[in-house]
């Protein structure tokens, strides 16, 4: 059962795999999982992409632009109440900030962070769509 929170979007868990790729790894997840497509963001000019599937009773969100470290292959996404509040304390904890919050278009707040270890932490806030 999905959380009932509000600063977490409906149909998400408090953490939330972010995987690095592109529309082959979509293609990819839905042919080898079965995924069903939620959302696909209009790639930019550079061909930069945001989209979400579900697995199961999973969401799984992928990109290959705006959230993507080229270094690693994945991400951990994770939804708190104040995503403000969080990175500035994950900078305190000993996290290098890679991205202040910024609101999206999808209707998440969201900051990035690289913990001490290397590890990207997006850090998101749930503010409803439109």
């Amino acid at each position: 059962m999905s959380s009932t929170a509000e600063h977490i979007q409906e149909g998400f868990y408090t953490i939330t795999p972010y995987l690095y790729g592109t529309l082959e790894l979509l293609d990819f997840l839905k042919n080898a999982f079965g995924a069903e497509e939620v959302h696909r963001g209009v790639p930019d000019e550079s061909g930069r992409l945001h989209a979400e599937v579900k697995i199961g009773d999973s969401h799984v969100l992928l990109g290959s632009g705006w959230f993507a470290d080229p270094s690693m292959s994945a991400a951990i996404w994770i939804y708190v109440p104040d995503v403000d509040a969080t990175c500035k304390r994950a900078a305190q904890a000993g996290a290098t900030l890679l991205r202040e919050p910024a609101d999206q278009t999808w209707g998440d707040r969201v900051g990035g962070v690289k913990d001490p270890c290397g590890n990207t932490w997006w850090i998101a806030t749930h503010k409803g769509r439109g």
